[in-house]
């Protein structure tokens, strides 16, 4: 993301920073009106929840390739205001399903998995990166949306 906005928007460690904790603070915002008001005063289901979640990181995902301004770049987030919200619905579905004294051994595969998963998409979005930065700097955005698509499914 720091060499995409350099490379793209000229953005200095200091503008990339201001960036990242805007970014951190809008979604730490959109998680908790989430789990909030979604869930809590709602009462709106998990799966619809997951599915917001995902839909909001695939046109986040959209902005974010496309955009030409900063300003374009400061909407993405509010765009992806829901994402973080994925993982709380994952959980709280697979709590429901899982039999309580199954229910370790279940939060440790997901631990295991979201622990192993930078480790597949950071070095696939380095190259996705570099093969098109040229041509489409934000392809890897796109990459990642199209990932995420599966995943609205599986909320189904």
């Amino acid at each position: 993301m720091y060499l995409f906005t350099r490379y793209r928007f000229n953005w200095n460690e200091v503008d990339f920073s201001i960036f990242s904790t805007y970014s951190m603070i809008t979604n730490l915002f959109g998680t908790m009106v989430s789990v909030c008001v979604f869930s809590h005063i709602l009462k709106i289901d998990d799966t619809l929840i997951g599915v917001m979640s995902c839909l909001s990181k695939i046109l986040a995902s959209f902005v974010y390739a496309f955009s030409t301004t900063t300003w374009q770049v400061y909407l993405a987030p509010l765009v992806e205001i829901l994402n973080g919200t994925s993982f709380i619905a994952m959980r709280s579905i697979a709590s429901k399903l899982v039999p309580t004294d199954e229910l370790g051994k279940v939060n440790s595969l997901f631990g295991v998995c979201e622990a192993l998963m930078p480790l597949v998409y950071g070095p696939m979005y380095s190259g996705i990166y570099a093969a098109t930065m040229d041509t489409v700097p934000g392809a890897f955005f796109l990459m990642g949306g199209g990932l995420t698509a599966p995943a609205i499914i599986i909320f189904m």
